[in-house]
């Protein structure tokens, strides 16, 4: 009798525990289910994001209604992919536990539920939406190119993208600012449409370093969480280093010396008295936010030539071949030099060149004005100055 009664407790302990164990599974399951009219032949993958790779996590043919599920158990709240047949790839952050409602429907997927799925999804169905107005804009641009109107035409254009841009950012600032325990903050805060960032690592610093502590503060192991922590690390260091070359070169201080062989070779010295204000702009041509500084800055070198600006353009390359290229490419009609030593440059010394592109403004008596950062804060103080 009492080895029953022993029997029978430890069967009753041990159902208790497998049940307890399979709930808690169960409830750290995660789901992604949904309808799509893709057809039942194409399977539906989900795909998680790591720092260094993609890893496939479940995949899934959808029954002849179009319904489908995806689950599996995540150790912790991670991004993903959802993949559909049409090889779009839709951004996802599931968390454990999480139920995920998507519905694809002629190519486009929607996302509802779950921690955050469904909130970042809204965020990104709008910048969906900006980039369908983006592509607009460029196809009015593109087809008023051979009429006399073009150049309003283009300013409205430019000027709407500017507004939209501004907008997206806006929401951008506001999810940051509505959801601070979000992981899904690291996608907010590397949104951009087409190929231009919303936030510029620069000159919204400050919305970076707000991400990174409140993304630490609840999510301090997630692998990407780190990952953003140490690169906005190397963004403070490299700001305070900015810091300290702005208190080097003050307003009001004499601007170094350059003198360096042009694209023909002879010596160009820095010459700012024939202009009212010269930008000494150092780049180089392997640097990807030179290059794209070299296309904001072509729009204000055209919009204030005629009211004495000028630019002098100091490339740190060891190839004169590349440097001379990529002047061409990128149609920079301005006063360029160049120095074979590139980093090593007695111009990154002087100037306090910690990081690429900078930007110097010079007036006639060769006396600093400011440093900047951005070519947006750069036009700013241009046509306060000059009256564009």
């Amino acid at each position: 009798m009492k080895r029953c009664l022993v029997n029978y407790l430890f069967l009753s302990v041990s159902l208790v525990l497998l049940f307890s164990c399979n709930q808690h599974q169960n409830d750290r399951m995660a789901v992604i289910c949904g309808k799509s009219d893709t057809g039942s032949d194409a399977y539906i993958r989900l795909v998680r994001i790591d720092t260094s790779a993609y890893t496939p996590i479940d995949s899934v043919k959808p029954d002849r209604s179009g319904s489908f599920c995806l689950a599996f158990q995540p150790d912790m709240p991670g991004l993903y992919l959802l993949e559909h047949p049409d090889r779009k790839s839709v951004p996802v952050v599931v968390y454990p536990g999480d139920s995920i409602k998507a519905t694809i429907r002629q190519g486009e997927v929607t996302l509802s539920g779950g921690k955050e799925a469904g909130t970042f999804d809204h965020f990104r169905q709008l910048l969906v939406m900006d980039e369908e107005k983006v592509d607009s804009l460029g196809s009015v641009a593109m087809l008023a190119r051979d009429l006399d109107i073009y150049p309003k035409i283009k300013r409205s254009t430019d000027s709407s993208w500017a507004m939209l841009m501004k907008n997206a950012r806006e929401r951008g600032i506001v999810q940051i600012k509505a959801n601070p325990g979000f992981l899904s903050q690291i996608f907010v805060i590397n949104s951009k449409i087409q190929q231009t960032f919303l936030f510029d690592q620069i000159a919204d610093s400050s919305w970076f370093y707000k991400a990174d502590s409140q993304l630490m503060a609840v999510h301090s192991l997630s692998p990407h969480v780190q990952a953003f922590h140490n690169r906005i690390g190397s963004l403070r260091e490299s700001n305070r280093q900015e810091a300290r070359a702005r208190e080097n070169m003050k307003p009001g201080k004499q601007a170094p010396e350059i003198s360096l062989p042009g694209i023909n070779g002879k010596s160009i010295t820095l010459s700012p008295a024939t202009k009212r204000f010269t930008l000494v702009y150092i780049w180089s041509p392997v640097d990807g936010p030179s290059r794209k500084a070299n296309q904001e800055l072509k729009m204000l070198h055209e919009q204030f030539k005629n009211t004495g600006f000028e630019v002098f353009a100091v490339s740190l390359d060891n190839y004169k071949d590349r440097w001379a290229a990529a002047v061409n490419l990128d149609k920079l009609w301005w006063i360029n030099v160049n120095d074979t030593m590139a980093m090593n440059s007695p111009v990154v010394k002087n100037w306090y060149v910690n990081r690429l592109p900078v930007f110097v403004l010079v007036d006639q008596q060769g006396k600093i004005v400011d440093r900047y950062t951005s070519t947006n804060s750069l036009k700013a103080r241009l046509s306060f100055e000059l009256g564009k």
